[in-house]
């Protein structure tokens, strides 16, 4: 395959009409359609199984393609960047009333994002192209709106998509071609919330639920491999969730959880005491807010 037409490939799987402002996001209905707890499980298992890289980890290799695969979107002083769990849509999951909440926080501050990844039963194909999505949209966002500030929600295979993309490459489970995020936008990173995440280690200290922390997930990451961020993170994971606590107890009603038990609005207010903190830096001394630094972005053909 020729290189152009391998970066042709990545202009078209860029994020075209992605990002959803303020008034869609009020508009995006809290009941979500659950996931199938066992097909993620299955799909999440098959990982490790085979250990050929996929053909995602050269289609995305970051030294052979550095052209970023995505276009800015408006500089908004917040930025809210979902992922979605296995199967899930792009509107109505798990992850849309915590943006939702976040974003009538701070009213016409905030930008939302779904991830454009398959969040399909091929993680590792699938995962690889959100890893690299993922790094190229805070480099990209950090480069073009100096005051923009992001905060990443993952939900189960997207919390596996988060989480490797703000982990260096040798501490990764997909994606370890892809680049890494830059300095200056892991710096901007404010909040982290995870739900059943397959790569939860259960003796972290940004950990919160019913969990058992002698458990890990299904594919733990690293211990530490967050450090860079640990103070920015809370990772939700119930007792019995067979994603997040790995074991041979099939109940599937746990990693389900999430949509009723709470924790969502949890999460959401982590999250807006931490732009509570940040609040400041994007006003100027006159209370106005800062302007886009920015033009509006056009759309990539």
């Amino acid at each position: 395959m020729g290189e152009s037409h391998v970066r042709g490939m990545l202009r078209r799987l860029s994020l075209p009409g992605s990002i959803v402002l303020l008034g869609a996001a009020l508009a995006m209905s809290g009941c979500a359609a659950p996931v199938d707890p066992a097909t993620t499980r299955e799909s999440l298992s098959d990982v490790t199984e085979d250990p050929a890289p996929p053909e995602a980890a050269e289609l995305y290799d970051a030294e052979l393609h550095p052209e970023p695969v995505v276009d800015p979107v408006d500089c908004d002083p917040y930025l809210v960047i979902t992922a979605r769990g296995t199967g899930e849509p792009s509107q109505g999951q798990l992850l849309s009333p915590v943006a939702r909440t976040i974003s009538q926080a701070r009213p016409g501050d905030v930008g939302v994002l779904d991830l454009d990844y398959p969040a399909d039963t091929d993680v590792k194909e699938g995962g690889t192209l959100g890893v690299r999505t993922l790094i190229d949209v805070l480099n990209v966002q950090a480069d073009a709106c100096p005051a923009q500030r992001f905060v990443l929600l993952g939900y189960s295979q997207g919390a596996l998509v988060v989480g490797d993309g703000l982990a260096e490459p040798e501490a990764r489970m997909v994606g370890a071609t892809v680049g890494t995020v830059a300095e200056e936008a892991l710096d901007r990173v404010l909040a982290v919330v995870f739900y059943g995440d397959p790569r939860f280690v259960g003796a972290e200290e940004y950990n919160v639920g019913s969990f058992d922390p002698e458990t890990d997930g299904l594919l733990p990451r690293p211990e530490g491999a967050l450090d860079a961020v640990e103070e920015r993170v809370r990772d939700y994971c119930v007792a019995g969730d067979f994603i997040c606590q790995s074991s041979l107890d099939f109940d599937e009603e746990p990693h389900v959880e999430y949509y009723s038990n709470g924790m969502q609005g949890d999460g959401a207010a982590f999250v807006i005491t931490r732009l509570d903190d940040a609040g400041a830096e994007f006003r100027e001394e006159d209370g106005e807010r800062t302007p886009p630094s920015t033009p509006t972005p056009r759309p990539r053909s």
